[in-house]
């Protein structure tokens, strides 16, 4: 790694820097969902929010790329950076001059894919470790209004047998002041004080949110929490229930200048997009961001495990300016980073922010998302490449809503392929919007927009169909000592658990193009099902030996199949040499093992060919392994834990 910042030359606007070099792909940029590949294309790194079909657009932008030939470039600015990467042998990037008159710091990395990533996240942060439950299924919706909503969600969880860690809320809290739980009464506050838990009571519709939560935590759910980063002005005042809150909080805030302001010290509002009118907190402000978070605390002790961070995206106009002398230049690309990051710190180690929104520090504390898209089978496609480019990226836990979240309920394929490919991504979601968005127009008795497995099995009046999406929530957590022993190497080296197919095999050029097809680890590649219609896809298996997940299917890499799709699950290879530590139950795949993290109920290695394998978890077990085609031997379990051990039998093709 090395500053090459002095070849950056003075411009009219800021600064340029051309770097002439051959390279035959240009992957990075935080998460884009038009394709893996930038090569020969003009990319802008900039955050911007764009509700469905992203295109060139996205959340998560980074000043940042590698290339499959050696190199990376990353440009430390949080202003906005072109990469002009059409003419031949040939990066241009150009940004314009910060507003305290810096110039960005540009760095050359030298060296493979995974080096290069490694370097790139030893200099902005490796990615967090989170806790383990963040690996379990989650269930989110934007329509549980209610207490009683919650606990039937809960309930069905269990009536239908599907493991779940996760439940996400988003309307739990009023719609003016955005922090109090809707129904909740208060002592009116003046100033930047803000009731204390002993001060509150709660009514309808969440009559008492800690014995709801308390429940959750019994059942091994975790609750997360919907916001966005704005003080309401007049939004839906007519309709809240703490307008005096809301209104004596708006004028403090605007008294005493605790938000982003414009160029002229007024208080910035929000201009377009959504959330309209509203001022925006400054969390470069350490008075300001106190207060802000001050009027959360009380979630806290009701046992809240984190929030989702929605709306990192409201920095518009560049002349804003920020308490620590930033101006919207930075702030339209840092304003998200700074949010998230101070949620991520005010809920601690134990608890979690899912945002959409991110630049090149968020691995190290958010979970993301890959924001909204509609159920369709592009928006299927181009997620899967915003995962591919988030992990070339840095981030290690990533995941979408299964199918999209909005539009007409998916069709039974749409929604049978999207979990089954999210059964091996970390975070498998389902997520719902509600209809009174407009989204959609469903009539009849589906008047709701229930994107739950079971909603969208009885919609296609499909039991069959349960049982395929249950066994794909069994398999999620069959794979989850894998995923967490992933997340642990990507906290200490950047190299994220889903892998675009360069990473493991940086020779290969007929890899570099790959971009329906991912590594989990180094182990496991998975063929997503991303078309309709179709009794077959093509499949390249890079060189070596491969093992079908499923049937034990034997095939030598360096090709191109055309495999025969089945309803059971999408394409699935074991690479020969490799482990895979698995949770099962009478040594079978897609087995039931509840949704306890505290233990296994049979630690087992998925092995093939001969090798060797280390395993280390968060619960002190570290256990080492070597085998042959017949043989397997633990040569280390500090805590004497049982191992058991599946071969993938050799059958010919």
């Amino acid at each position: 790694m090395q500053k090459i910042t002095q070849q950056l030359q003075k411009t009219a606007e800021g600064y340029a820097l051309t770097l002439r070099r051959p390279y035959r792909a240009a992957y990075g940029f935080g998460e884009k969902f038009d394709s893996v590949d930038q090569k020969g294309k003009y990319v802008r790194a900039c955050v911007r929010e764009k509700c469905f079909y992203q295109g060139e657009y996205t959340y998560c932008s980074m000043p940042f790329l590698l290339t499959p030939d050696g190199f990376g470039l990353y440009a430390d600015t949080y202003v906005e950076v072109d990469f002009d990467l059409s003419t031949e042998g040939e990066i241009t990037l150009s940004f314009r001059e910060g507003s305290c008159g810096e110039r960005a710091e540009v760095y050359l990395f030298e060296g493979t894919p995974k080096q290069i990533i490694t370097q790139f996240r030893t200099l902005t942060g490796m990615p967090r470790l989170f806790p383990k439950w963040a690996l379990g299924a989650w269930m989110s919706a934007n329509r549980w209004h209610t207490q009683e909503e919650l606990e039937e969600q809960r309930m069905l969880t269990r009536q239908h047998n599907f493991p779940h860690n996760v439940m996400v809320v988003e309307p739990w809290s009023d719609l003016t002041t955005h922090y109090l739980w809707n129904g909740s009464v208060v002592p009116h506050k003046e100033g930047n004080e803000y009731a204390s838990l002993e001060e509150m009571t709660f009514g309808d519709p969440w009559q008492d949110p800690k014995a709801l939560i308390d429940g959750l935590h019994a059942d091994g759910l975790h609750l997360l929490l919907w916001l966005v980063p704005i003080y309401a002005q007049g939004v839906n005042i007519e309709s809240g229930w703490n307008v005096p809150q809301c209104l004596s909080d708006n004028e403090y805030v605007k008294a005493h200048g605790e938000c982003v302001l414009n160029a002229d010290g007024t208080p910035y509002e929000i201009p377009h997009t959504w959330c309209i009118g509203s001022m925006v907190p400054d969390f470069t402000d350490p008075v300001g961001r106190e207060h802000w978070f001050n009027r959360f605390r009380y979630l806290k002790e009701l046992g809240i495990d984190g929030f989702k961070t929605d709306g990192g995206e409201f920095i518009h106009e560049p002349t804003v300016k920020f308490h620590d002398g930033t101006t919207g230049r930075e702030g339209q690309n840092r304003y998200c980073e700074d949010y998230t990051a101070g949620f991520a710190e005010f809920i601690g180690e134990q608890g979690i922010v899912f945002s959409r929104a991110g630049g090149q520090k968020s691995p190290s504390f958010t979970v993301l998302w890959a924001g909204d898209q509609e159920s369709t089978w592009s928006e299927f496609r181009s997620v899967l490449k915003a995962g591919l480019s988030a992990g070339l990226s840095g981030f290690s836990c990533w995941g979408f809503d299964i199918a999209g979240f909005s539009g007409y309920l998916p069709s039974a394929e749409l929604y049978l392929r999207a979990v089954q490919t999210a059964a091996f991504v970390p975070v498998m979601q389902w997520h719902s919007d509600p209809v009174s968005n407009g989204r959609c127009d469903f009539t009849g008795a589906w008047q709701i927009n229930d994107r739950s497995p079971w909603n969208i099995a009885a919609f296609h009046k499909s039991g069959e169909l349960l049982g395929l999406f249950r066994k794909q929530f069994f398999l999620h957590y069959n794979l989850l000592p894998y995923q967490y022993a992933l997340m642990q190497e990507a906290h200490e080296t950047g190299i994220p658990p889903m892998r675009h197919l360069m990473l493991e095999f940086p020779e290969d050029e007929r890899c570099f193009g790959v971009e329906d097809e991912f590594m989990l680890g180094s182990a496991l590649l998975v063929a997503p099902v991303l078309e309709d219609y179709t009794e077959c896809r093509t499949v390249y298996l890079p060189a070596g030996v491969w093992y079908d997940l499923f049937t034990g299917e034997r095939y030598a890499g360096g090709r191109t199949y055309e495999v025969a799709l089945c309803e059971e699950h999408c394409p699935v290879f074991l690479r020969e040499g490799r482990a895979v530590p698995l949770n099962l139950k009478g040594g079978a795949l897609c087995s039931d093992v509840g949704n306890r993290l505290d233990g296994y109920e049979e630690l087992t290695f998925l092995v093939s060919g001969e090798g060797t394998a280390e395993f280390e978890d968060d619960l002190g077990n570290r256990i080492a392994v070597r085998w042959t085609q017949n043989t397997f031997e633990t040569v280390r379990n500090d805590r004497g834990i049982p191992v058991h051990v599946m071969h993938t039998k050799a059958r010919e093709l």
